[in-house]
């Protein structure tokens, strides 16, 4: 009885790259999968009302600070100011603001007075 010799298939140079490619492929399609599904879930997190609230107060910190500070400009000076601002360095650039949005973003203390 003889046993049939099973031969070995070698493959390719051109072969086996393509199998590395076509490997490539799908791990970088399950990266990209797995990458929009994070942003979905960073999408939903920043609509949460917590952080919406958050915004929102940030915003009206930074509207308060900027009508002190400047009162007569509009939305082209800021645009132009931070056009300016990006050439310097931003570590000293958010200690600033940090610090001027600590001294001028804060609302005034008391009762508001009711509109009539």
């Amino acid at each position: 009885m003889e046993e049939s010799k099973k031969t070995r298939v070698r493959r390719t140079a051109e072969q086996r790259l393509a199998d590395l490619e076509k490997k490539h492929a799908e791990i970088v399609e399950r990266q990209r999968a797995a990458i929009a599904r994070i942003e979905e879930q960073k999408k939903r997190l920043m609509q949460a009302p917590s952080v919406r609230k958050d915004r929102v107060g940030h915003e009206k910190r930074f509207a308060r600070a900027a009508y002190v500070l400047a009162p007569e400009w509009d939305q082209r000076h800021f645009i132009a100011a931070i056009e300016l601002a990006l050439a310097e360095d931003p570590e000293t650039l958010r200690n600033r603001g940090e610090h001027l949005l600590a001294e001028h973003g804060k609302g005034k203390r008391g009762r508001r007075p009711s509109r009539v």
